[in-house]
């Protein structure tokens, strides 16, 4: 017994040497505490009552284990142990059966030193939370249980280094950033930098995670949802720009969506499938292009003279602007006339000149998209091309669709005599080349555009001799 308080301070200072964080009682050498982290290799689910409110949290507040070696310990009697929690989520049974396994593993090694040996098994069990499946908490609890799990979750990890997945460079978690969905490890430099010329560009589609490894998850490759964009942190102004741009690619995509008659305005019609963005912090999903083709409006009913349909009601043609507020209707696209009066579609020939205008220049400065049909100008590059909307391979030249595998053979194929040996012509752009020859619809525009002026031509020359 002489040697038991010798025994004691050695063991607590061993303790201490291999957890520093331990904190020995100065005026009880016998007495110690230390704070154990908690953080389940899954995240728990929490329930918070009365309101069943249901998060998932990574990392609950520490164990606090105090420690007390009584003057028997440790040949002829176990430590004793004290386990509470801060605000106290673990249930009081759990935290007893937990101090209760200090005595039970004493028994085990048949007396003798097992702090160590206790610790190391409360880490272990730490990480199934103790064999708890589900807490029932109180909401009283919920704000401090979910401020300490992202507050503990960024400490840990700006703690760590991480080599960027784009500039391959090991950086300090406080200089990057995990992604969500596929928890992927970027630096904040790359990420503003890509995502930022994504927006400017336009090319919203890959505002997504930049790791090969999610190229081929459809799942976990989904658009990067403005909340998370501003976590990074990306620009306000610039997040917007993207929120906006997706909306109206949605909107301009949907058949069901009709535009403002007044051309000074052009705003879509209000719909509750498209609100207006007002706060862009609370967008917290960002849907997949797979699921926004799920996700379908009603069909508006064009109706003609005599042609409504049983049941519909004239007012379902009645559309209000979301910008400038006019009142119209989806049949005729005049301002709103009344539930009973007659009205038929505008024809689709009556473009005004600006319409018209627009129409000429696609036609003749861009090819389509050979499955979308979606208008595509090159400025620079070769002649293979990948549709921005639907990501198909196809010819610029001739708009015919280009094996994904082997693009190239398209080009190599004497049999192809539009196309052969033709895939760096007008690799200046559109602009630098305006004499290049195409086939397909925009040949057929080219064909037609020199056949009208031929005529005019020969009509010129005639005239010419008639006055002559």
């Amino acid at each position: 017994m002489e040697d038991g308080p010798d025994e004691r301070v050695e063991e607590l200072e061993t303790l201490q040497s291999i957890y520093p964080e331990l904190v020995i009682d100065p005026a009880g050498p016998y007495t110690a505490t230390l704070d154990l982290l908690v953080a389940p290799t899954k995240p728990v689910s929490v329930t918070f009552t009365p309101e069943q409110d249901v998060q998932r949290l990574s990392y609950l507040p520490s164990l606090h284990i105090e420690f007390y070696l009584p003057l028997e310990y440790p040949n002829y009697g176990p430590p004793h142990i004290k386990i509470t929690t801060a605000p106290p989520w673990l249930p009081e049974s759990a935290a007893h059966k937990l101090a209760v396994g200090a005595k039970e593993l004493w028994d085990e090694y048949g007396g003798g030193m097992v702090l160590f040996a206790y610790v190391s098994s409360l880490q272990e069990q730490a990480e199934t939370c103790f064999g708890i499946a589900e807490l029932v908490l109180a909401a009283s609890m919920q704000t401090e249980l979910l401020e300490y799990s992202i507050r503990m979750k960024r400490e840990l990890f700006d703690k760590e280094t991480f080599d960027c997945e784009v500039c391959l460079e090991p950086k300090k978690g406080s200089a990057c950033y995990r992604m969500e969905r596929c928890s992927h490890v970027f630096c904040v430099a790359c990420l503003q930098d890509y995502y930022n010329n994504c927006i400017a560009e336009g090319a919203i589609n890959n505002v997504k995670c930049m790791s090969t490894e999610c190229g081929g998850n459809k799942k976990k490759n989904r658009l990067i949802s403005p909340k998370e964009l501003l976590q990074i942190p990306v620009p306000r102004e610039q997040v917007e720009r993207y929120v906006n741009m997706k909306r109206k690619k949605k909107m301009e995509s949907d058949p069901n969506i009709i535009f403002c008659p007044r051309q000074w305005c052009q705003g879509a019609m209000r719909s509750p499938k498209y609100p207006k963005i007002v706060d862009i912090s609370q967008i917290d999903n960002s849907d997949s292009e797979a699921e926004d083709e799920e996700i379908h409006a009603p069909s508006i009913v064009s109706t003609g003279p005599e042609k409504r349909l049983v049941g519909v009601r004239g007012m379902d043609r009645l559309a209000v602007c979301e910008d400038c507020t006019l009142a119209f209707c989806v049949v005729c696209l005049s301002s709103w006339h009344g539930d009973f009066v007659r009205c038929e579609p505008r024809d689709a020939n009556q473009l005004t000149e600006e319409d018209q205008a627009s129409l000429n220049f696609i036609m003749k400065n861009t090819s389509p998209c050979a499955y979308c049909s979606v208008p595509c100008q090159k400025s620079f590059g070769c002649n293979h091309m990948t549709c921005a909307q639907c990501n198909t391979h196809f010819c610029y030249l001739c708009g015919a669709w280009l094996d994904p595998g082997r693009p190239y053979q398209h080009f190599n194929d004497p049999n192809n005599k539009g196309c052969f040996q033709r895939l760096m012509d007008g690799a200046e752009g559109d602009m630098a080349n305006g004499d290049m020859q195409f086939g397909g619809r925009r040949g057929a525009e080219q064909l037609a555009d020199f056949w009208e002026e031929e005529a005019i031509r020969i009509q010129m020359q005639i005239n010419d001799q008639d006055t002559g």
